[in-house]
């Protein structure tokens, strides 16, 4: 797995995750939520909170309301890379599981629910997130390739287009 953050201002965060066969770890958020936007093979996603599993394809997004805990791999076959693009709003925390091997053993062949035009909750940063798509259409981080650089222009342009402008219905209330 290749995580690569290259920006975080102004309570926006984005990363570009490239998956081989090994999952990121069950962890959750207390003050973010993941917006993930699949851009090539296959992702899983696994709440073990709600014991759903989902599985998400190229060109689609899902979102993880906080503070639900989860993990996100490679649903493609065996050496097939994934990738996902990640945006994050808000202050970012991150806690790991520590009993996330006995977690992942509950979701060994599981039936995965297919996701078709998934929608994502952006708050009021539609206007913050078309503005970041237009800077990085012009200007590639370094850290990025170009292939990269156009999955992350068209990850956030999906995220403004279907982003519903306001909090994730299943996020907890936050004091």
């Amino acid at each position: 797995m290749e995580m690569k953050e290259f920006y975080y201002q102004d309570g926006l965060r984005v990363s570009v995750f490239n998956l081989d066969h090994k999952a990121v770890p069950f962890h959750f958020h207390n003050a973010v939520s993941d917006m993930m936007y699949c851009s090539q093979g296959r992702i899983v996603i696994e709440l073990p909170d709600t014991d759903e599993v989902f599985t998400v394809e190229p060109g689609e997004v899902f979102q993880v309301p906080s503070p639900s805990r989860h993990r996100f791999g490679n649903a493609a076959p065996v050496g097939t890379p994934s990738r996902y693009v990640l945006l994050q709003i808000g202050t970012f925390d991150i806690n790991f599981v520590p009993a996330a091997k006995e977690l992942a053993e509950q979701f060994v062949d599981r039936t995965r629910t297919q996701v078709r035009d998934g929608t994502v909750y952006i708050a009021d940063r539609r206007a913050d997130i078309v503005k970041l798509a237009d800077h990085f259409e012009q200007e590639k981080p370094e850290v990025l390739t170009p292939q990269e650089q156009a999955d992350v222009v068209a990850a956030l342009r999906c995220f403004a287009s279907r982003g519903v402008e306001t909090d994730h219905p299943r996020a907890a209330v936050q004091p």
